[in-house]
């Protein structure tokens, strides 16, 4: 007999993703879509510090696709904590906003590379060291 969950799914057409199975954003690609991580400025609510990130980037680089929360974090072993974001539709234009926000900001991005988290001020963490939350 198959579980309440199975059912919800084949009504809904679509599968439900399992908290014990999580996928790191960023360590598996998505056609059309890239991840990236930004510090916390250790002053502000999340939800502020992802509107403020692209908000001020004048002229804006993208012309279209959006730019997304992941529900992620990750803390390297000498902090600080990153969160994770990934943009889709004009890539290399969001990748601009997002680079020139920073900047303004002050924060520092991060990426996964081969299984690392490398962070734009040069330091590298096997992922494997690092904290991993999901929201």
């Amino acid at each position: 007999m198959a579980s309440q969950l199975d059912r919800l799914e084949r009504i809904l057409g679509g599968k439900f993703e399992r908290r014990d199975a999580r996928v790191i954003p960023g360590t598996q690609s998505v056609d059309g879509v890239e991840f990236a991580y930004f510090s916390d400025d250790g002053k502000n609510q999340f939800a502020k510090q992802f509107k403020s990130l692209t908000r001020d980037v004048k002229p804006r680089a993208a012309t279209r696709g959006g730019l997304n929360e992941s529900g992620c974090r990750i803390t390297p072993p000498d902090g600080p904590t990153f969160h994770a974001i990934e943009y889709h539709g004009d890539v290399e234009g969001w990748r601009k906003d997002v680079n020139a926000g920073a900047i303004g900001l002050g924060l520092l991005l991060a990426r996964i590379e081969d299984g690392n988290f490398v962070i734009s001020d040069g330091r590298r963490f096997p992922l494997s060291v690092c904290q991993v939350d999901f929201k």
